[in-house]
């Protein structure tokens, strides 16, 4: 992409294949859908405010809902970030029937384990036809009759081999006409022309070969030449650090280098041998670090290198003819790049996972351009421009790639705009940060500005190719569809092509530009708004500075817009964001929604006088921890203008009966307060706290209420079997995002390959009925264990099995320290354990662990007899754990992208010992009457001492006492009735001799 002009993958299995192609096969329902058309002053992407307690299962129903969507849509997981609100952002891609649909995005956003808000543009292809006219021959070659290039790169083997391109193959996907409301079957490639220079995705049509739309992927600096970038998931977290010092990097090699525009600066070399230093350094953070080539005025792709012999990089050497000191601008452009987003934003690289960023330089002859092919970022040496490798030249096309890495915006009509806008906003920054070393821009005071910050590729071209400040001055809008502004297919009739730079993208960046200025530095005036959208409107805006501003961008960008989003999906992802990170009426987000409407885009800002919101709830235990309190609050705050003294707090669990807390006290505009939730008494399992906040007069409701998970577990008793056929009986189960439980069910289960359950006996099993779900790992908890007390403990289970062999698998683990690590317990050379060592070949058992059961029902286990799906007792000993006083353990079910089968059942789950004592009974005891309502009677013949202890489940000693000898026969009647009810065990000692019943106290 030019200064002018998500995904996980699935496996694809054989059986897999074969499966979808059945349904290709068989789609033959009438076409109907509910695909929306845009609407370019309104946001395009749909929202939800959720209320209660929502997974990102069932938020993501939600939103589907609202597109009329049935089961047949399914989402595969991208990538997660994480922000300083304390917000995690899931991104996921929509296919219908295993064929991905383009542009179907849709992002949740969770806060303490509860998915708040979920946004999206998802599309309805119910009824559409799914089998091809064409095959992907034939629409290939309407993909090159439309392109007709002279030359195509993977003719080139050397270049292709250079970009990692290959020809392509074509994909068939679901391509929404987003300005039609319409969905159509496709074939989509990524073609790469060398002449004329273009790369795009080129989209035709699976029936008719029509050519449905095209997204280029290099971008020209004064107009379109190609597009797409190679996709990849970026998963890691990431935490911004605005304002922070440069990190100090070991330098591979440092040098002194006379830049072409950015005078003196040190750059980082590799040293070949003595008298040999090339542009190429690997010393930043966890990244690859940069490479700089001479294209030597061809338009190929050759790692020639820039030499030196000496690592001093002179004027006298390189400020030249050919330019050569051009790359080192370009070297130096690169590494302030990598530097921007790992020190500002904790980005680490273009696509976070550390990619080395590439720079060819001399391209061509007189090359009037600069771009990001996909891959690299290529540099010409201008001709009615001088070379083109400033910094905020190079800020802005690899800005481009994080745009891809991130929103992924559609380059055309008002998405096309936002991306070459965003492109501009970093390209500033990265200005500013590379030049100065810091994020306080400078005000541009009266037009046309004198700042070169605020001037877009000022270094190449005298007066910049764009202004940010005052972007009329360059022709350009600075107000949504005032003077300048280009029809869109958005808003107007507009059909994007390369004439008409896919309905001004490059001219429409000056909204977007304009208000990140005026957000930034603040700006006060009279916009241009046509008569249509109110007419001229006076704004006043007092700028946050470029720290926030930026950080309140690249938020947006990351985590909110998809690839068709508008202004007005722009203007409310910012609102969110600065609302997320400040109060609902702070400067932040005053400023920001001021500088919208500034633009003309969406309403201007008004406060509520009375506002509380709901901020956070604490205090969710996500361990599985035994006999662990729970001390919840909440944080509330007053996101009106007036001070609140008084303040309501409902709340339950599980949506049982509300409690209400009346707070009083004196909480001002954006101040805080922590209120303690006090919550009791909760059962081993899972339950949901859900908490609403309120005051008189509250003017905004839909931030008043949250919800947070609690798990709860507690201690088992040794040699007692778990039969699970009582509610009592149940177990922690959760899925490893700890937040929700798709897979396992306690109950009667209905399998026909699952054979060995007693008719009316329940069983734990990874659904009751039915086959497990794909794309799952979930955990199925038991209690927690004192193996001090025991010789030789082992623990048991029966279970019974029918998994996709080396795809999806099951295996066994132990923790010691209440969750917080886990341990796989054994090996597949345990006697009667598990029947696979497998690990990932590259081929299959990508998921498997070297030691796990997996396969179908009726294979026959090395280590046992019968079948795995027939129920039958594992056991392993756990002396090797060494005695430890809490032990929890765990099944771990994990499914793959893909083909299900009936899962697996558990069932009387002990874990066993002989208790270290001399015996583990006493002859003649009775205890009565059990249960009992606080009066319970012991009788047993001893002529010793008694001593007594009463612990609950958590292992809590809340009884004691030691008895005199009474002669032959001890009686006592203890009196239980300040205990609160449940279960119990009892301890007994005599003689040298010990015993632990269970009791229960009515």
């Amino acid at each position: 992409m030019s200064i002018l002009a998500f995904q996980t993958t699935i496996i694809m299995k054989n059986n897999y294949l074969k499966a979808l192609g059945l349904v290709l096969l068989t789609s033959s329902l009438a076409f109907s859908q509910k695909n929306v058309k845009y609407n370019g002053e309104a946001a395009f992407q749909k929202t939800i405010e959720l209320t209660g307690f929502h997974t990102e299962a069932s938020a993501i129903k939600e939103l589907g809902k609202l597109y009329g969507l049935n089961e047949a849509s399914t989402f595969a997981f991208t990538r997660e970030t994480s922000d300083e609100a304390g917000f995690t952002h899931q991104r996921y891609q929509q296919f219908h029937q295993g064929i991905k649909i383009e542009f179907g995005t849709v992002i949740t956003h969770k806060k303490e384990g509860n998915v708040v808000t979920v946004n999206g543009e998802l599309y309805n292809a119910i009824g559409l036809n799914l089998v091809p006219t064409l095959n992907a021959n034939q629409a290939f070659q309407k993909a090159l009759d439309f392109i007709q290039a002279s030359e195509y790169l993977w003719e080139d083997p050397i270049s292709a081999q250079t970009m990692d391109y290959r020809k392509p193959a074509g994909e068939l996907v679901i391509l929404p006409l987003v300005n039609k409301g319409e969905v159509k079957l496709a074939y989509k490639f990524d073609i790469y022309a060398k002449k004329p220079i273009a790369r795009e995705e080129v989209f035709v049509e699976a029936h008719t070969g029509e050519i449905l739309y095209t997204n280029p992927i290099i971008k020209h600096i004064d107009h379109l030449v190609s597009s797409e970038e190679i996709k990849a998931t970026a998963q890691t977290f990431e935490k911004i650090a605005l304002n922070k010092e440069k990190a100090l990097f070991v330098p591979f090699v440092p040098a002194n280098a006379a830049t072409r525009y950015s005078g003196a600066r040190t750059i980082e070399t590799t040293q070949v041998d003595a008298t040999t230093f090339i542009l190429d350094e690997a010393s930043r953070g966890t990244g690859n670090g940069m490479v700089t080539y001479n294209c030597e005025s061809n338009q190929d792709y050759t790692n020639v290198d820039f030499v030196d012999n000496d690592n001093n990089w002179t004027a006298a050497e390189y400020d030249n003819a050919a330019k050569d000191n051009a790359a080192l601008e370009a070297h130096w452009g690169a590494e302030m790049t990598y530097d921007f987003w790992k020190n500002i934003f904790n980005r680490n690289s273009y696509d976070d996972a550390g990619a080395k960023i590439k720079s060819y330089v001399h391209y061509g002859s007189g090359y009037n351009n600069a771009f990001w092919n996909g891959s690299v970022m290529t540099y010409g040496d201008g001709s009615s421009m001088d070379a083109l490798t400033a910094i905020d030249i190079c800020g802005h096309e690899i800005g481009h790639a994080v745009c891809t890495y991130t929103s992924n915006l559609a380059y055309q009509n008002q998405s096309g705009a936002m991306n070459e806008g965003l492109s501009d906003i970093w390209g500033t920054c990265i200005e500013q940060y590379g030049r100065l070393g810091n994020l306080n821009s400078p005000v541009d005071t009266a037009s046309p500005g004198t700042q070169g910050t605020w001037k877009i590729g000022e270094d190449v071209l005298n007066g910049g190719l764009r202004s940010m400040s005052y972007p009329r001055t360059k022709g350009d809008p600075d107000t949504f569809k005032g003077q300048y502004y280009v029809t869109t297919a958005d808003d107007g009739t507009c059909t994007p092509s390369t004439n008409n730079d896919r309905c001004g993208v490059h001219t429409n960046s000056g909204v977007l530009n304009h208000w990140f200025y005026i957000v930034t530095a603040g700006k006060a005036g009279t916009n241009n708004a046509p008569v249509s959208s109110g007419g001229a409107f006076a704004y006043n805006v007092t700028g946050i500075g470029m720290a926030k501003s930026a950080q309140i961008t690249y938020y947006a960008e990351r985590d909110y817009l998809t690839p068709n989003a508008t202004f007005m999906d722009m203007r409310n992802a910012t609102i969110a964001v600065a609302s997320s990170l400040y109060c609902a009426t702070s400067p932040e987000v005053q400023a920001v929604t001021k500088a919208w409407k500034a633009v003309n885009v969406g309403a201007n800002y008004t406060a509520l006088a009375s506002d509380v919101a709901l901020k956070s709830i604490s205090g969710g235990n996500v361990n599985v921890a035994c006999g662990a309190t729970y001390n919840p609050s909440i944080i509330i705050e007053n996101a009106g203008t007036t001070t609140i003294t008084a303040a309501t707090i409902t709340y339950n669990v599980d949506g049982g009966t509300n409690s209400t807390i009346n707070w009083s006290g004196t909480l001002s505009n954006c101040a805080v307060q922590a209120i303690a939730i006090p919550v009791t008494g909760l059962t081993r399992g899972t339950h949901v706290l859900n908490v609403t906040s309120t005051v008189a007069g509250d003017g905004n409701a839909t931030n008043n209420t949250k919800s947070i998970l609690i798990i709860v577990n507690d201690a088992g008793s040794t040699n007692v079997v778990n039969t699970f056929n009582n509610a009592s009986d149940v177990l922690v189960s959760i899925d490893s995002n700890g937040k929700t439980n798709t897979v396992w069910q306690r109950g009667t289960i209905n399998k026909s390959l699952l054979t060995g359950a007693l008719a009316g006996s329940a069983v734990y099993a990874t659904k009751l009925t039915g086959n497990y779900p794909d794309k799952t790992t979930s955990y199925l908890v038991s209690q927690c264990y004192n193996l001090s007390g025991l010789v030789n403990p082992t623990v048991s289970f029966d279970m019974a099995f029918d998994l996709e062999a080396n795809w999806d698998i099951i295996y066994f683990e132990y923790s010691t320290n209440a969750g917080a690590s886990w341990n796989i317990l054994g090996t597949a050379s345990d006697s009667n354990w598990y029947n696979s060592s497998r690990l990932p070949n590259g081929t299959d058992c990508f998921n498997c662990v070297g030691k796990q059961w997996t396969g179908d029902f009726n294979t026959a286990p090395s280590g046992g007899t019968g079948v795995n799906g027939n129920k039958r007792n594992y056991t392993h000993e756990l002396t090797t754990l060494g005695a430890p006083s809490n032990v929890i353990f765990r099944f771990t079910f994990v499914s793959d992208d893909a083909t299900n089968q009936q899962g697996v059942m558990v069932d009387n789950f002990v874990v066993q010992g002989t208790l270290s004592s001399p015996t583990n009974e006493i002859a003649g005891l009775v205890i009565y009457p059990n249960p009992t309502k606080g009066k319970l009677n012991i009788s047993l013949p001893t002529t010793d001492q008694v001593t007594v202890d009463l612990f609950d489940l958590r292992g809590r000693k809340v009884y004691q006492n030691q008895f005199a000898a009474e002669g032959v026969l001890f009686t006592k009647e203890l009196d239980l009735s300040s205990i609160q009810s449940g279960v119990y065990l009892i301890t007994l000692q005599t003689e040298g001799k010990q015993i632990t019943k269970r009791i229960i106290l009515e």
